[in-house]
């Protein structure tokens, strides 16, 4: 009788730029809590009908793998997490903290103004005209949001913009502190092919049994969703496609091997 019937897998979902994995200049990183991977296989298929029968029926049949698809959900907003679903670069706290002295803007009454950082909101803005000449006050001429942006109230001394040739003009400087943050690229870049690996266990036999599942080359689409807000925390949805490693060795016959990628369990 077989000793591995059942298969539930957990564990860790790893993921690196197959490029600079195969060169072995990077190391596999963990993508956090992953509820959910899975491959899907489509396979073409041709069949031959008999004509030598009267009855017909099937002379042969061939049958060929078309594509190997894979589904990952991820439920970590980790900075490369982030990059990978929005096609993006950036990396953790590659802003760092710094003092901004005159950031000039365009304030509409009424409008929400974002900076062009995110601030450090223990540190008091210095909010002027675009002269230098007048300073604002907070919770009069404006006030600053929970994300940190300035908002401009409506009957204070924060004159409109002026517009020159359809172009508005800035109008006040906002004086403030970087905060230490991430800041990821959207959608600037194409989509680079990963090396998948599941550093898991079966959890299915009573004693947690390890598991290894390894993709040479996946490359992933963007996320096919993200909903920044939502009744749910976020959930990342990637779906991609598994490539043949042709820098991969075949095997024998007698021992082939695949450029797909391996399950050990």
């Amino acid at each position: 009788m077989p000793t591995k019937c059942c298969f539930k897998g957990r564990g860790d979902v790893t993921l690196a730029d197959y490029l600079a994995y195969a060169a072995r200049t990077v190391g596999l990183m963990p993508v956090g809590n992953a509820p959910q991977f899975q491959v899907n296989a489509t396979e073409t298929t041709e069949d031959v009908r008999d004509f030598t029968s009267a009855v017909g029926g099937l002379h042969c049949q061939h049958r060929e793998i078309q594509r190997v698809d894979v589904s990952l959900q991820l439920k970590c907003a980790y900075p490369r997490n982030m990059a990978l679903a929005f096609y993006g670069t950036g990396s953790e706290d590659n802003v760092t903290t710094a003092v901004v002295v005159a950031e000039p803007h365009v304030a509409w009454p009424g409008a929400t103004v974002p900076l062009d950082a995110l601030p450090d909101r223990s540190v008091a803005y210095v909010v002027k005209s675009s002269d230098g000449e007048t300073t604002y006050v907070a919770g009069e001429d404006y006030e600053v949001t929970t994300a940190g942006s300035i908002r401009i109230l409506e009957g204070g001394d924060i004159p409109a913009p002026t517009v020159t040739s359809g172009v508005g003009q800035p109008n006040i400087t906002v004086g403030y502190t970087k905060s230490t943050h991430t800041q990821i690229q959207l959608f600037n870049r194409p989509s680079a092919p990963v090396h998948l690996h599941f550093d898991g266990f079966n959890v299915m036999d009573g004693t947690p049994r390890p598991a290894y599942f390894d993709l040479y080359k996946v490359k992933f689409g963007p996320a096919s969703s993200v909903a920044l807000i939502d009744e749910n925390s976020l959930t990342l949805q990637l779906t991609g496609t598994a490539e043949c490693d042709k820098s991969r060795p075949l095997g024998t016959a007698a021992d082939p091997l695949s450029q797909y990628g391996t399950l050990r369990y």
